[in-house]
């Protein structure tokens, strides 16, 4: 059976959705609009998202670009401020965080990064300092904290436990 377009409306207008459905399952792209402003682009095959998903603070400013396969975050995630800066990148496996995940200042400078393992920190993670230098160390074990964190102050120096 071929796709067959819709479009629902909520009664106050606000919202909007446009889509194809095939046999009662979305199936092909979705686009969800606010107060007539684009605020979600995704895809779908018989009724599992599938592919980018991007979505929106406001027209041409994304405010997160995911991947999914068979329904769960998978690969590569960006999420971004209004401004546009990039906030976090980080990498799912099978709907769960799993690789690098880095989070950035406002002004786009690495703030803290680490690695998780199918969705538990795993490994050393550092904090740094607005100049670069590292400000807490952690280090994690499937999840666990291991040990009490390390800080140091902006010039590199032990602030001890």
């Amino acid at each position: 059976m071929a796709a067959q377009a819709f479009t629902l409306v909520a009664p106050d207008g606000t919202v909007r959705m446009d889509g194809a459905m095939c046999d009662g399952l979305l199936d092909g792209g979705l686009r969800i609009a606010l107060h007539g402003e684009p605020h979600a682009l995704m895809h779908f095959a018989g009724g599992v998202q599938q592919g980018e998903c991007v979505m929106l603070h406001g027209p041409q400013r994304p405010s997160a670009r995911l991947h999914y396969v068979d329904g769960k975050l998978d690969g590569k995630a960006e999420f971004y401020a209004p401004e546009g800066t990039l906030t976090r990148r980080t990498h799912y496996r099978a709907g769960l965080v799993h690789g690098l995940q880095q989070d950035f200042y406002p002004d786009g400078r690495l703030f803290e990064y680490g690695h998780f393992v199918r969705g538990k920190p795993d490994g050393t993670w550092q904090r740094l300092h607005p100049n670069g230098a590292v400000a807490e160390r952690r280090c994690y074990a499937a999840g666990v904290l291991v040990g009490p964190p390390e800080r140091f102050d902006p010039l590199g120096r032990s602030l001890g436990g």
